[in-house]
């Protein structure tokens, strides 16, 4: 009797990487790292203020789904 599973040896080939797939990862990957750059050259006023940003997005998304709101940062009060 063959207790192995079906599929693991049946020559299928979906579980293989294809070309196409790995070049998109390997964009993201470093447009990933570019934006990375990109915010480390910011002022820390200005990473703070993105921060509030999407503190906010955030609690919208959560009022609107009935979940519970956390508190955004007040600055300069």
């Amino acid at each position: 009797m063959d207790y192995r599973r079906s599929g693991a040896n049946s020559g299928d080939d979906t579980m293989k990487p294809k070309k196409k797939e790995w070049k998109g990862v390997e964009k993201m990957a470093v447009a990933k790292m570019e934006r990375r750059r990109q915010l480390a050259r910011f002022p820390f006023e200005e990473k703070i203020s993105i921060l509030v940003r999407l503190q906010s997005i955030a609690r919208e998304i959560n009022m609107a789904s009935g979940r519970k709101c956390h508190e955004i940062w007040r600055l300069g009060e």
